[in-house]
């Protein structure tokens, strides 16, 4: 069985984004959806706003799209700048759909990502890694195995 795990969100989110994120209660019914399939989340050390001036950027494609949040859209590109070990900062990111529209997403330290503008606005998500990696977004800038994301409200 998967580690479950989310992510961050999107670069030019509003200072609205300041806002404090639900916690994300998993669906019962598996009724939610999301995407099947994963490539690899990228972990790459750049310039930014964590500790000692860095960031995390991440990237992962995914596919396999199936969610009464997503209608119409097969696949996607996820990219975000997490703080570096800078747990109480927002990490922000983006989706990038197959249809051409975009969804800005906010991420929480407990993996969990929200999407707060475009398609699936409100709904929360994780991304079903190969491996535990809880905080570990946060510290630790190698690369991971996606298998899935997984909507949960």
């Amino acid at each position: 069985m998967s580690a479950r795990c989310g992510v961050v969100a999107a670069a030019g989110c509003a200072a609205a984004l300041a806002l404090s994120v639900p916690q994300a209660v998993a669906d019962p019914g598996g009724g939610s959806g999301g995407c099947a399939h994963g490539g690899v989340l990228s972990g790459t050390m750049i310039p930014g706003t964590g500790s000692a001036g860095q960031s995390i950027r991440r990237e992962a494609d995914v596919w396999g799209c199936a969610s009464p949040f997503l209608p119409g859209i097969a696949s996607g590109h996820f990219s975000a700048e997490l703080p570096w070990n800078s747990l109480t900062s927002p990490s922000l990111g983006q989706f990038a759909w197959n249809d051409g529209s975009v969804s800005k997403v906010i991420g929480q330290p407990n993996g969990l990502w929200t999407i707060v503008d475009g398609p699936g606005s409100g709904h929360t998500f994780r991304f079903d890694l190969a491996s535990e990696m809880n905080v570990w977004w946060y510290h630790w800038p190698n690369s991971m195995a996606v298998e899935s994301v997984s909507f949960l409200e």
